[in-house]
């Protein structure tokens, strides 16, 4: 089911705020094995299970936003989790419904079993999967956005920035949305540059900049010379590859984070599943929760799709917002392909 965007303006500014921030000021931390607090008298109560920290400046930190907008547009009492590992996070998802939590949040598709398993044993609380396509029409729901649209803005740059006229993804685990992800990026870059050859790989792990640092030298040793990422903690292991070879930029993701390499990160795609929460929380206020599976679009009052730095050149940029601009009315359609490469 496609959706557009529809956010309250409160819900807008607060991400806007939140994104410009390398620390957001976010709900706290929690371990749901020791957190003994009285539930706030009708006050939602939502947890978010993170599989990383957020001190990434990546999709960890957009989970520590979303518990901010949480808090700051709906009055929730929001926590988090971090560094849940995926295997075992059905048992964080008891914990959090043993406290009397309203809506429990998977914060990545690599938590789709966990909330999916628990879902069928606490049928009087809410599970949401995000970047995820579980449902049981009841109460287990998932959103994701069409993240080929964004990343085609991501694969765009790379095909317009290339000198060697190779290109390459480093991404973690493979399923469904990751995919598209990769997908989405390869197309935009023959989009910019028909000739361009890509070249793309998954580590198997979102958090290890070591794997995620030897794939992309094995990249970069066969000639690519402009790189992007869908990781977590890995994309330290990708800048710092970029760093130790001339002339190789890097695309990173999810916010403005070129400070932490101002001579390799070229721009940084912007995107993050925080504003898209609303939509499922004030369906869980208006008592009109479906237990079924949407995605968002990229809208089109969007912000810029990649974050500008002084490397992206200004012509390229011009070009980029024109692109988004005919996404985001459907001029430009971008395909969704869930197949995993090599599959």
């Amino acid at each position: 089911m496609r959706k557009a965007m529809t956010m309250t303006a409160g819900v807008l500014a607060t991400f806007a705020l939140a994104a410009c921030s390398s620390t957001p000021g976010a709900g706290s931390t929690t371990d749901p094995t020791t957190s003994g607090e009285a539930p706030g008298e009708d006050k939602l109560r939502v947890a978010i299970l993170l599989d990383g920290e957020t001190s990434d400046r990546g999709f960890n930190m957009t989970g520590e936003q979303a518990a901010a907008m949480l808090e700051e547009e709906f009055g929730a009492e929001a926590t988090f989790t971090e560094s849940v590992v995926p295997s075992e996070s059905a048992d964080i998802f008891r914990q959090y419904a043993r406290q009397g939590y309203d809506l429990v949040v998977g914060w990545g598709g690599q938590f789709s079993d966990g909330a999916m398993t628990v879902g069928e044993e606490f049928p009087d609380t809410h599970f949401l999967g995000v970047s995820s396509g579980i449902s049981n029409d009841a109460n287990v729901a998932s959103y994701d956005t069409a993240i080929e649209q964004w990343q085609f803005l991501a694969g765009f740059v790379l095909g317009k920035t290339t000198k060697s006229g190779k290109v390459g993804q480093i991404s973690g685990q493979c399923f469904p949305s990751t995919a598209a992800n990769m997908n989405g990026t390869k197309a935009g870059a023959l989009y910019a540059n028909p000739d361009v050859e890509w070249i793309g790989t998954f580590t198997g792990d979102f958090e290890d900049p070591t794997k995620a640092q030897q794939a992309a030298q094995a990249m970069i040793d066969q000639g690519a010379d402009v790189l992007t990422t869908n990781l977590n903690q890995g994309v330290y292991g990708v800048v710092q590859a970029a760093q130790s070879n001339d002339g190789v930029f890097v695309v990173t993701e999810w916010s403005d984070n070129s400070d932490v390499a101002p001579e390799v990160i070229i721009g940084a795609t912007n995107k993050t599943y925080a504003p898209f929460l609303a939509n499922k929380v004030q369906e869980l206020i208006d008592d009109a929760w479906t237990g079924q599976t949407a995605r968002f679009d990229l809208p089109a009052e969007w912000g810029p799709g990649i974050f500008k730095t002084d490397l992206l050149p200004d012509d390229v940029f011009e070009e980029l917002l024109e692109v988004q601009a005919k996404i985001a009315s459907g001029e430009i359609k971008v395909e969704r392909d869930e197949t995993c490469p090599g599959q």
